[in-house]
């Protein structure tokens, strides 16, 4: 599925027959760490996504079993002669994470191997994180004289409250893939080497094919993390409105009324 010649892109983006989108991060030999390439690949497949059908989900994973180990220390993210210049590769990996958050579309991070520093902030960024058992994240950021970057602080800071987050982000220790899980940073552990099928899965799944109610709860999700009760229960209304007489309700109705029959007369 991944292509990982020396010409190979830094960023794969496939849409299969199930109307689900695989990234794919591409750089294995440097660990998939993160370049300019990399996110203006990125960008560019989400301005096609935002301007098309939405799709059922979009999955995202490393090459070669490890999801990232964040920027590449091995060439520098500045670029251009702007106030912020050093950062350049930061913003644009910064704008890739806030548009990937806000779209309207189910959100998976297959994560095996690893995802460190930026890249955890990409991996919590996503709806559903899909981990493996041998998996560990990491933000050592101080320790290499650095601050927080990607959302990293922000998403541990808000999930987990400021005294664990404080804790992870102060020592930059390891956190294994079974902490995260009972941290409730993870959504599912899976064994290693089926971590993207099993992402594959789960997307092809989601709503049972009722694609504008899934759209629609997502913007939900996504709404529940900026606003008070008052707006996401008038929000609540309005959808609750919307999806009452659709088909997509219609048929769900349909095929629930006649499973119930079929049990009946099996009784």
């Amino acid at each position: 599925m991944n292509a990982t010649s020396e010409d190979a892109p830094d960023l794969l983006v496939e849409r299969d027959a199930d109307d689900v989108v695989l990234i794919t991060l591409n750089r294995p030999r440097a660990k998939n760490t993160v370049s300019f390439a990399m996110w203006e690949l990125f960008a560019g497949a989400l301005t096609a996504i935002e301007a098309g059908t939405p799709p059922r989900a979009i999955v995202i994973c490393g090459a070669e079993g490890h999801f990232s180990n964040g920027g590449d220390v091995k060439n520098p993210p500045a670029r251009g002669e702007g106030a912020l210049a050093r950062a350049k590769r930061l913003e644009l990996g910064q704008r890739v994470i806030a548009r990937l958050a806000a779209l309207p579309v189910p959100t998976i991070a297959a994560v095996e191997g690893g995802a460190w520093g930026v890249s955890w902030g990409l991996a919590l960024a996503c709806d559903v994180m899909i981990v493996g058992r041998g998996a560990s994240f990491g933000a050592p950021f101080v320790n290499l004289g650095l601050t927080p970057d990607g959302g990293v602080a922000w998403y541990l800071t808000r999930q987990l409250g400021r005294r664990r987050a404080s804790e992870i982000l102060y020592s930059g220790r390891t956190v294994s893939a079974e902490e995260a899980f009972s941290l409730g940073l993870v959504s599912r552990l899976v064994p290693d080497g089926e971590v993207a099928s099993a992402a594959i899965a789960f997307a092809r799944g989601i709503g049972q094919g009722n694609r504008h109610a899934v759209e629609l709860t997502k913007r939900m999700i996504h709404q529940a993390e900026t606003v008070d009760l008052a707006s996401a229960q008038a929000l609540e209304l309005a959808f609750c409105h919307l999806t009452q007489g659709s088909d997509e309700a219609v048929r769900a109705r349909e095929a629930m009324l006649a499973a119930a029959a079929a049990r009946k007369k099996e009784r």
